[in-house]
């Protein structure tokens, strides 16, 4: 997501909107390269989603039960709403060209956390 993206889910107050950023800290997929991302004392995406205008802003999670918890706590918070989960760079070895359409992607993921009213 863009930037000007969450200041425009911020501002417009979309009740329903969910925002996950899942951050590695890296460019996994094109060589791995750090981002700004990687430097969590010094970088807060959750103070951009305050300073956007999210409702609901929650506090990074990094483990499996955190990131259950914290789903959550996004779903039956308001929106626009707002979450990091912090995770390792890496990817499988046999990890291969993506087959499905974002759409499909969208709705796997939603389903796997199990929040598909939202």
């Amino acid at each position: 997501m863009h930037m000007g993206t969450m200041g425009v889910a911020g501002t417009t107050q979309c009740d329903n909107f969910r925002h996950i950023v899942i951050n590695n800290g890296a460019h996994d997929s094109v060589g791995g390269q750090p981002t700004a991302g990687v430097n969590w004392d010094r970088l807060s995406f959750s103070k951009v989603a305050e300073g956007c205008g999210y409702k609901t802003i929650l506090e990074p999670v990094s483990t499996a039960e955190g990131i259950r918890e914290a789903v959550h706590k996004l779903k039956t918070s308001p929106g626009p709403g707002f979450l990091e989960v912090r995770c390792k760079k890496g990817n499988r070895m046999d990890l291969g060209r993506p087959t499905r359409t974002p759409l499909e992607n969208k709705q796997d993921f939603m389903s796997f956390l199990a929040i598909e009213d939202l």
